[in-house]
C-alpha cells in the first residue's frame, strides 16, 4: 500500500474518530441541559412540552449556525451551535428532537406543505411517547391536537384530519428577540395555510436534487417514504460528516485491497 494512501486513511479514520468523540461530548451536554430544565417533572409528556417552552423562550431566531464550513450547509447545523447562537425553525426542532433523544424519548422532523405545489413551508416535530404520537411546534409555541381531545401524529393528517392548533405557551410569552415579538400560535397570513394531508418527513422541493430524490423514492417505496421518520442520529451533522469519510474510507480500502490481491 502506498504512503500517500496510507496517510489519507489515516487521517480519515481519524476525522472520524474526532467528528464521533465531539458527537458524544455534545449529546452529553444536551443531556445534562435537559435535565436541568426538566428536574421534578414527572412525565415523559410534560418533559416535552418543558423543553418546548425553554426553548421557546431562549433560543434567537435567525439563520441556522454554519457547521465548519460553508461547503458542509446541506447538512445543517449543530444541535449545540443552535442552542449557542440561535436558529431558524429547522435549528430550533433540530435542537429539540436532539435534546429529547438524549435523554431517550424519540422524536422526528415533519414538514408541514402548502398548496398549490405542493411547496414545504414549515417544520414540526413528532415525537413518540408511550400512550400516542404528539406533534409540537417549538417555534411559534403550539401542539397540534385531535379533534376528539387525544393527539395525533403524521398518519393522521395525511388521511385528512384537520388539527386543533393550540399553544402551550402562556399569552404574555415572548421570543428572545423583539423582531420576532409575537404571541405563541401562527399570524393569520397565507403562508400558514397548511394542506395537512400533504405532510411529510422531509423538505423535498428545496432543490432541483431533493424533488428528483423523492421522486424516486417515493416510486421505489410506493409512498411509503412519506412516513419514515429519521432516526435523531441523522440531525447531527458531525455524524453525517463522519458517516461520509468511514465510507471513503472504506471505498479506499476496498480498491487498495483489489490492487494487492490477485486476479
Amino acid at each position: 500500500m502506498r504512503l500517500i494512501t496510507i496517510v489519507i486513511m489515516c487521517t480519515l479514520l481519524g476525522g472520524v474518530l474526532a467528528l464521533d468523540i465531539t458527537y458524544r461530548l455534545r449529546r452529553a451536554r444536551l443531556a445534562q441541559f435537559v435535565r436541568t430544565v426538566t428536574t421534578g417533572v414527572a412525565s415523559d409528556r410534560e418533559v416535552v412540552f418543558e423543553v418546548g417552552r425553554t426553548l421557546f423562550l431562549k433560543i434567537t431566531r435567525g439563520p441556522d449556525p454554519v457547521f465548519l464550513t460553508k461547503l458542509l450547509r446541506l447538512l445543517g447545523a449543530s444541535p449545540i451551535a443552535v442552542l449557542e447562537q440561535g436558529g431558524c425553525c429547522s435549528g430550533i426542532h433540530r435542537l429539540f428532537i436532539a435534546s429529547l433523544d438524549a435523554i431517550g424519548i424519540r422524536a422526528a422532523q415533519i414538514t408541514v406543505y402548502r398548496l398549490p405545489g405542493p411547496v414545504a413551508v414549515h417544520c414540526l416535530v413528532q415525537v413518540d411517547l408511550a400512550t400516542a404520537p404528539l406533534i409540537i411546534d417549538v417555534d411559534y409555541g403550539v401542539w397540534y391536537r385531535h379533534p376528539n381531545g387525544g393527539s395525533l401524529g403524521i398518519d393522521d393528517l395525511r388521511a385528512g384530519v384537520i388539527p386543533v392548533i393550540e399553544p402551550f405557551m402562556p399569552s404574555e410569552a415572548r421570543r428572545p428577540d423583539p423582531k420576532y415579538n409575537i404571541p405563541p400560535g401562527y399570524p393569520n397570513k397565507p403562508y400558514f395555510a397548511f394542506d395537512f394531508r400533504s405532510t411529510r418527513t422531509a423538505n423535498w422541493t428545496k432543490t432541483p436534487v431533493r424533488r428528483a430524490t423523492y421522486w424516486l423514492l417515493r416510486h421505489v417505496t410506493r409512498g411509503g417514504v412519506d412516513y419514515l421518520l429519521l432516526p435523531a442520529i441523522c440531525e447531527w451533522p458531525e455524524n453525517l460528516l463522519a458517516a461520509a469519510l468511514l465510507s471513503l474510507w472504506v471505498i479506499i480500502f476496498a480498491a487498495e485491497l483489489a490492487r494487492l490481491l490477485p486476479i
